[in-house]
C-alpha cells in the first residue's frame, strides 16, 4: 500500500512555479550547449526534475562519443536507429542517427 502512495505522490502535476523555474534553468542550459557549439533541436520537459534536450547530430556530439562521455543506445523497433545520450546539468541530453 505505501509503495503506491509513493507512486501517486510522484505522479502528482507540476506547479507553474516549478514549470517556471525549470524553463529558465533549461534556457541556461540550451545556451550553454549553444556557445559549446552543440545545434539545438527541440526541449521536452515531460519530467521537470530531468527535461530532455534533443539536438541534431553533429561532430561536436560524434567527439563525446569517442571521448567516452557519451553512449549510444540502439533502437530497432521499425527502422535502425541509434541515439546518442549523455547527462548535462541534470539534463538528458539526446540526438538520434541513423544506421542505414
Amino acid at each position: 500500500m505505501q509503495t503506491q502512495q509513493t507512486k501517486e505522490q510522484k505522479m502528482r502535476p507540476y506547479t507553474g512555479g516549478e514549470i517556471a523555474l525549470t524553463m529558465n534553468d533549461v534556457s541556461i542550459i540550451v545556451t550553454e550547449l549553444a556557445n559549446e557549439g552543440f545545434l539545438v533541436n527541440k526541449v521536452v520537459i515531460g519530467n521537470a526534475q530531468r527535461p530532455t534536450i534533443f539536438l541534431f547530430s553533429n561532430d561536436k556530439c560524434r567527439d563525446l562519443i569517442s571521448s567516452g562521455k557519451a553512449s549510444y543506445q540502439h533502437f530497432n523497433n521499425v527502422t535502425s536507429i541509434k541515439q546518442g545520450v549523455f547527462e548535462y546539468s541534470g539534463c538528458r541530453v539526446v540526438w538520434s542517427e541513423s544506421l542505414i
